[in-house]
């Protein structure tokens, strides 16, 4: 199948992950970048007519797509949005780009119905690992050792929507006595990539702090990242997130807090069962390279639109 990605491409992130994962399901993917070069969609799709267009939240996008549904009326448009907020009118502004496709792929459980009386074929499409990027790190020097070891670290804004739910958690572990490092906020640098394995994996226990609790089974790629990396995840806890990740006491590839003041006591638990933690964070490793994969959400996806591929 010939697929037309329309996704943010340059910060080697989401899109990419994307492509890769198609094409590692033996499609052909042609992308252009949805922020650079968001204006040649529409001549793109004149070239390689393709059979499917899977793009992103850009409102830009909206006539792109319009233009692209009249000249090729088989061909199968969706959206996947990635990130959620409190509720769906903050993304009003996409409403005409929801309304146009013919799939739209949300990561909000919750929300779901709610959506559907935008686009009646919306689907819970989670979150999963760009599996790609993130995995054990390649090799750790001594400079990485004295950069990135640390007793607790978080990788991530602590601005924006989720600013204030965050910062309960943080707070609490910023006011105990443990070695914290936090990378893309306190003025520190943002990590990605093979950085963000380094970090993980050097640090005892990883900060998830990615459920979104009103939207239901659902969590931000932060946490797919962590144990993508092979590192011991905390994460706060949201509605359905024992549907997300195996959480039996026997299988449990995580911890979580079900509130902030329960940081503490989990941090010196894990902080003082080594053993413990590492065979969670393996089985965490395994699990997630085995079923959480951008590849195996692509699966999903295409699933949802086979009777019309």
């Amino acid at each position: 199948m010939r697929i037309l990605l329309l996704f943010p491409m340059a910060n080697g992130q989401t899109g990419s992950a994307i492509k890769y994962a198609f094409e590692r399901l033996g499609h052909e993917v042609i992308a252009v970048d949805a922020k650079l070069a968001w204006r040649n969609s529409y001549a793109i799709s004149l070239r390689v007519k393709p059979d499917l267009v899977f793009c992103s939240r850009t409102q830009v996008l909206t006539d792109q797509i319009f233009k692209i549904k009249t000249a090729f009326p088989n061909t199968i448009t969706c959206m996947w949005n990635v990130d959620t907020r409190e509720r769906i009118d903050k993304w009003r502004h996409l409403f005409p780009l929801i309304k146009a496709v013919d799939y739209y792929f949300v990561v909000d459980y919750n929300f779901l119905e709610q959506w559907r009386n935008l686009n009646p074929s919306t689907y819970w499409l989670p979150q999963g690992l760009q599996n790609e990027i993130y995995d054990k790190p390649k090799e750790i020097t001594e400079d990485d050792r004295k950069k990135y070891s640390c007793d607790i670290c978080f990788a991530g804004s602590r601005t924006g929507v989720h600013r204030l739910y965050r910062a309960n958690f943080l707070d609490a572990i910023e006011q105990m006595d443990v070695d914290f490092k936090q990378w893309g906020c306190r003025d520190n640098v943002q990590v990605f990539n093979e950085e963000h394995n380094k970090a993980v994996a050097l640090s005892k226990i990883n900060i998830g702090c990615s459920n979104y609790p009103k939207s239901g089974k659902c969590v931000s790629v932060r946490n797919y990242k962590i144990l993508g990396a092979g590192g011991f995840l905390l994460t706060d806890y949201g509605d359905g997130l024992e549907k997300l990740f195996p959480c039996g006491e026997n299988e449990k590839v995580l911890d979580y807090c079900k509130t902030y003041k329960e940081v503490a006591e989990k941090v010196k638990y894990w902080l003082s069962h080594e053993n413990e933690r590492k065979a969670v964070a393996e089985r965490g490793y395994r699990w997630v390279h085995a079923h959480a994969r951008y590849q195996d959400r692509m699966e999903i996806a295409l699933n949802y639109m086979r009777d019309r591929l």
